[in-house]
């Protein structure tokens, strides 16, 4: 497997961007991490604070089985949760 954070292109870089956005309209802090494995299968892992990995998928669902059923590019989406922000980032407790 491949990294492809630096972009993809033709279909499968519009695909991508397509869902991006689509996430992005819910989650404007989402970040991604997109692979590409050795048969060209995208995965997309998606990071955001939803409390529900369906809240994400519910926003990619029908984009990504049209890709399926089109012959065109198959992606697979990867609801991943943001770490809770560390210590550094809470105030601290009163002596």
């Amino acid at each position: 497997m491949r990294n492809a954070d630096e972009g993809l292109e033709g279909v499968a870089g519009e695909i991508v961007a397509e869902i991006q956005a689509s996430i992005r309209t819910r989650f404007p802090a989402a970040s991604f991490n997109i692979r590409i494995g050795p048969d060209g299968r995208v995965y997309l892992a998606v990071y955001t604070n939803a409390t529900q990995d369906f809240e994400v998928q519910d926003l990619v669902a029908e984009r990504t089985v049209d890709s399926l059923i089109a012959g065109e590019v198959k992606v697979h989406v990867f609801p991943r949760r943001l770490p809770p922000p560390g210590p550094e980032a809470t105030a601290p407790s009163p002596p």
